[in-house]
This record gives C-alpha cells, structure tokens and sequence, in this order.
C-alpha cells in the first residue's frame, strides 16, 4: 500500500518537473539568478508555507517546514545545489496587498525591508488565492500585484522575479467573501499573466499539471485537501516538481 501511494506521488512530481517558463524576463537583462544564486525569497499565501502537508504546525500562520512541502523541498534542493539561502515570507491568508504599505501583519509589510537587506536573487510570487476567497476585484488585485512588483525591484534592481498562476482552487462562499461568486479564478490568472507580460518576469501556469479542485477526473490520491482550497501532500509534491523545474533548469545552463 505505502509503495503505490508513494508511485502514485512520483507520477504527481513527474507532471510538473518539465515546467518551463511561459513569459521570460527582458532579453537584454543580466539574470541575477544566473550571476550569483545566493539568495532567494518567497512572497506568497498558505499554499507557500507548508499549510495542508503532513505536520505542518505554525502558531503565527507563517512557514513551517513540512516533509513534504514545495517550499521546504525546494529550499533544500537549493540549498544542496548551490549553497543559496530562502526566506520564506507567506503567510496563511495573503494577498497582494498585505505585501505594501498598510498590509496586516508585520512579516508580509515588511519582507521589501528585509529584501532590501538581502539582496535575493532570485524573487518567487505566488498570489491570488486569497483575492478569489474575498471576491476582490481581479483589476485591483492587478493593480496591487504591479505594485510588489515595482516595489521588489525597487528593492533589489534588475532582480529576476517568478510569478506564478497556482492550480484552479474552488471557491465556496465563505465568511471572508459573501454568498455570491461575482468572479472566476480565470481571470485572477489573466491578471498574473498580464503582470507578468507587462512587467517582464517570469511566468509559470500549474494549472497545466493539477487538474482543477472538485474536478471528477482527480487522480488517485488526489493532489487537493478536501477543502478544494490547498493542495495536500501529493499536490505540493507536484508543485514543488514545477518550482525545481524551472530554478533548476535555469540555473544548469546560466
């Protein structure tokens, strides 16, 4: 029984380990991550933290590591790789705006400090889940997600930013954002991917790789808790395999 689970695992990882990126950043910009692999921060929301893997714990909602966690696995793999350093800056329940000025917790309003500090690398953005759960207006969340932006480069110039669109969660009314879906996690993405385009980062879709919550073909075990919100172990197994993907790949070749 424990030797299919962990195939079936592998098979997840394996969907996701040929990523490559959808948007590159200026052609004519010298790729931070290429010149130096330091550093590298995580600016992201529960799906960043550990939150929904096999022993996550965290009394601050913040990052924990977990076995099998994207970020925790990746951090190693990186840290085994290259001998860079993460900081990990998400927090259960972030949106873009809680990374500016006036956000609400003392972590995410003060990651640009921190980055300023540290100089990453290499720069991960993983919003917009949360956006969905409230219901706030896709264009707003554009606009705000183009603010981090800004502000990430303005903290560590030229620095090369991944954006990401995360798997096609369910939204289910809840009391963070009314009874009434008025909006679709379609046009969260088209906002990434437009702020990718827009302001030259990369882009990676994991919605090619996990087939959309509450979806009647999950494969077995499937990759999403049963709130249709996060991704279990299976699910980061599989995100983690998009993230090593692309940092990997990028960085054999630099």
């Amino acid at each position: 029984m424990r030797k299919a689970r962990i195939a079936a695992l592998l098979t997840l990882v394996g969907l996701g380990i040929a990523m490559s990126p959808a948007v590159t950043a200026d052609a004519g910009q010298t790729s931070t991550w290429c010149t130096k692999k330091e550093q590298v921060a995580i600016l992201g929301t529960s799906a960043d933290t550990g939150y929904g893997t096999t022993g996550y714990k965290s009394a601050t909602d913040t990052y924990a590591p977990t076995t099998y966690g994207w970020t925790t696995k990746i951090a190693n793999d990186l840290h085994a790789q290259w001998n860079t350093t993460t900081k990990n800056y998400a927090h259960n329940g972030a949106m873009a705006t809680d990374y500016l000025p006036g956000g609400r917790w003392p972590d995410t309003t003060g990651a640009l400090a921190d980055i300023t500090q540290r100089q990453p690398d290499l720069v991960l953005v993983d919003l917009g889940g949360n956006e969905l759960i409230s219901q706030a207006d896709p264009a707003v969340f554009k606009a705000n997600l183009g603010k981090v932006i800004d502000n990430i480069r303005t903290a560590r110039p030229g620095v090369d930013i991944l954006l990401s669109i995360y798997a096609e969660l369910k939204w289910t009314p809840n009391p963070w954002g009314g009874q009434t879906q008025k909006y679709f996690w379609s046009q969260y993405a088209t906002s990434i991917y437009q702020t990718a385009v827009e302001k030259g980062t990369a882009l990676v879709d994991l919605r090619q790789y996990i087939p959309p919550a509450g979806s009647a073909n999950l494969p077995n075990p499937s990759p999403w808790l049963a709130d249709n919100v996060h991704l279990n172990d299976a699910g980061n197994l599989a995100e983690y395999g998009m993230w090593w993907g692309w940092t990997s790949s990028l960085g054999s070749i630099c």
